[in-house]
C-alpha cells in the first residue's frame, strides 16, 4: 500500500514538472506554478488513502489493549429504575402463611364469641323464679345435662313437687333429683328476712332527703307494714317520709301513728 501511494506521488510530481518546464516555454510559467502548486496541495489534502494511511499507521502504533479500548468505547451506565410502590411490596417477601389448624382454631374461637352465652342451668333458675309459688324460696340449681339436682327449703310438699316439675319441663333436662327439704314454719323466716330487707331500703330512701334524714325517724317493718316512730316539728315532714316509704317495692301500708309533733313553748 505504501509502495503504490509513492509511487503515485512521484508520478503527480512527473506531471508537475513537465507542465512548470512547458509553462517557462510559453512564458505563463508564474502563474501556472502558483495554480499547480494550490492542486497539488489540494490533492493531498482531499487524497482518502492518504487519510486512511495515516489513520493506520497511528493505530498500528498503539498497543492491542488500548485499540480494543478504541473499538469499544464505554457506554454509559443506565440508572437503575425505581420500583413502584406495589413493585416493591412483591419483591418484599411474603408473610408465612398461618397453620390450617391455627386457622380453623380462630374461626371456631370468632364463632363461638358471636353465639349467644346460654346455661341449662340458669334457665331452670329462671324458670323457678317465673313460679309464683316458689318466688320466696333460695332454691339452687347444680348438675349436669344428664341429672339436675335441686336443693334448697320450701314449706310444703306441693311446692316441693312444683320444682321438680318445672325443671323436668325445661329441654335438654333427662332427670330430676329432688333435694328440697320441707319445713313447715319456713314461710314466717322468710316474711322476717323480707321485712328486713323492706326496712334497709326505707332507710336508704329517707337518706335521699336531707329533711326526712334529719328527723331522724325509727324504721320498723312487720309483715310488710312499715312503721315510723320520733318527733318532728312539722306535719308535712311526716307526709314526706311515708311518702318515700311507699315507694319500696314490698311495702303494703306506712303506720305513722307513733309520730310525735313538737310544739312550740
Amino acid at each position: 500500500m505504501f509502495v503504490a501511494e509513492a509511487i503515485s506521488i512521484d508520478k503527480d510530481a512527473r506531471d508537475v514538472k513537465r507542465l512548470l518546464l512547458w509553462c517557462d516555454n510559453t512564458g505563463l510559467s508564474h502563474l501556472l506554478r502558483v495554480l499547480c502548486l494550490c492542486a497539488l496541495l489540494m490533492g493531498q489534502l482531499t487524497n482518502p488513502m492518504v487519510v486512511q494511511s495515516d489513520q493506520h499507521s497511528i493505530t498500528s502504533d498503539q498497543s492491542p489493549a488500548d485499540q480494543g479500548k478504541v473499538a469499544a468505547p464505554k457506554l454509559p451506565a443506565k440508572p437503575e429504575k425505581e420500583l413502584l410502590p406495589a413493585q416493591s411490596s412483591s419483591v418484599q417477601d411474603p408473610q408465612p402463611k398461618k397453620d390450617s389448624g391455627q386457622e380453623r382454631t380462630e374461626k371456631d374461637k370468632e364463632s363461638t364469641s358471636k353465639k349467644g352465652v346460654s346455661s341449662l342451668i340458669l334457665t331452670i333458675k329462671l324458670a323457678l323464679l317465673e313460679d309464683p309459688r316458689l318466688f320466696p324460696y333460695e332454691i339452687e340449681v347444680d348438675g349436669g345435662s344428664d341429672e339436675i339436682t335441686l336443693v334448697g327449703k320450701v314449706s310444703t310438699e306441693t311446692e316441693k313437687a312444683a320444682a321438680a316439675q318445672l325443671a323436668s319441663m325445661v329441654p335438654a333436662v333427662k332427670s330430676v333429683s329432688n333435694k328440697l327439704e320441707v319445713i313447715k314454719d319456713l314461710p314466717d323466716g322468710i316474711t322476717h328476712k323480707q321485712d328486713d330487707i323492706i326496712t334497709r331500703y326505707v332507710k336508704e330512701r329517707f337518706a335521699q332527703s336531707a329533711t326526712v334524714s334529719a328527723a331522724n325517724f325509727d324504721v320498723k317493718t312487720e309483715q310488710g307494714i312499715v312503721s315510723l316512730s320520733g318527733t318532728v316539728r312539722f306535719q308535712v315532714i311526716i307526709l314526706e317520709a311515708a311518702e318515700a316509704a311507699r315507694q319500696v317495692p314490698g311495702v303494703k301500708g306506712v303506720r305513722t301513728d307513733k309520730v310525735r309533733i313538737e310544739r312550740e313553748g
